[in-house]
């Protein structure tokens, strides 16, 4: 599933490696992530505009969320009273390009993605060229002229775009999308140059809490997470985590893209695992609940695996692998990582070592 139909169509042609399976493992055991989701995440385009408070957050959520390819824009350089809040730069890039100096630590966050810098500021010569080549186009500057021009171009190429604005310990987040009724003219009819952080002050911590709602935002409209709330603003007091939302009138809402995914080939039923048992089929039956869990209990012949370690093996010299964990949910979700790196000879357990117990009491009571 996702809201960008580039990423829906086309996220398949993005195979996780071994080294990618282990680095996001953490993020493959969450349900509405899994293995899918991460390939949707790889597939991704995005566009962010400016460096600053707001940017250096973003690309750090960006990149530890694993976005394929990310497109940097700045044409600042990076000045001593930066570094409080602007967390990708340190001292020692003091009269660097914002662009060049935020791509050099994100990189070291994620060695998997790609990160190009561009080290002028978004303007009506470049930016047709950099909006229309991303999937995704994320606000972090602070001149109201340069979001007029995102949301103009963003139109013309049916690009969503995630606004994002603070003042000292005020910040709003809006999903903008022409196409849907949801841009910045209807909110901001002209042109304005507001209070920047220079002569209004504000804290870092403030800009990562709205640029880490920019970064959900983005994150939706790739894998489909929850509802985008296209045309929601969200306003938010950082210091008293208060949260307000209203909506831009006459907005419709997206339709979530589906993708067809079948399980059903990976699955190893109760009755096909006492079966293959039965024959003495040679099978290698993977415990990765806890091992204090497999120790007290377990399938007969299992042996028990780390999550954290099965996720770097190789099995595919293995005539047939089955996991399983304590309902099915885990093991479906891992099972599904080892197969999207052609491990196609794992399967895993449907409902589970629970499924097992019971299957053993009812053959007991007969």
């Amino acid at each position: 599933m996702s809201y960008i139909e580039r990423i829906a169509r086309n996220y398949q042609n993005f195979p996780l490696t071994e080294e990618e399976l282990s680095f996001y493992s953490r993020h493959l055991l969450l349900p509405n992530i899994s293995v899918e989701g991460q390939q949707k995440l790889k597939a991704a385009r995005v566009l962010v505009i400016g460096a600053g408070g707001l940017g250096c957050s973003i690309l750090q959520g960006l990149a530890g969320a694993g976005v394929g390819f990310l497109t940097l824009v700045d044409g600042d350089i990076v000045s001593r009273s930066n570094l409080a809040r602007q967390w990708l730069h340190t001292i020692n890039d003091l009269g660097k390009n914002k662009a060049l100096s935020a791509r050099g630590s994100a990189v070291l966050i994620n060695p998997y993605i790609q990160i190009e810098a561009h080290t002028k500021m978004l303007d009506a010569d470049n930016s047709e060229q950099l909006i229309a080549s991303n999937d995704i186009v994320i606000d972090a500057t602070d001149e109201m002229s340069a979001r007029h021009l995102i949301d103009r171009v963003s139109a013309k190429y049916d690009r969503p775009w995630i606004h994002g604005a603070l003042f000292r310990n005020w910040g709003q987040v809006c999903t903008m999308w022409d196409k849907y009724g949801a841009s910045f003219q209807k909110l901001y009819h002209k042109t304005s140059n507001p209070p920047s952080c220079s002569g209004a002050g504000v804290l870092g911590i403030s800009a990562s809490q709205i640029a880490n709602l920019q970064v959900l935002k983005t994150i939706q409209l790739i894998i489909g997470l929850e509802a985008p709330e296209i045309g929601t603003v969200t306003s938010v007091d950082t210091f008293k985590a208060k949260y307000q939302k209203f909506k831009i009138p006459k907005v419709t809402q997206p339709e979530l893209i589906l993708t067809n995914i079948k399980s059903s080939d990976f699955i190893c039923s109760i009755n096909e695992l006492c079966q293959r048992i039965s024959v003495e089929e040679p099978i290698r039956l993977i415990d990765i609940r806890s091992e204090t869990l497999h120790l007290k209990n377990r399938i007969k012949n299992s042996e028990w695996m780390s999550i954290h370690e099965l996720l770097k093996q190789d099995f595919r010299n293995d005539k047939l692998v089955v996991l399983y964990c304590e309902q099915g949910c885990i093991s479906e979700l891992v099972a599904r990582a080892l197969r999207s790196n052609n491990q196609n000879n794992v399967q895993h357990l449907e409902d589970g070592y629970r499924n097992w117990i019971n299957h053993s009491k009812s053959i007991e009571f007969k």
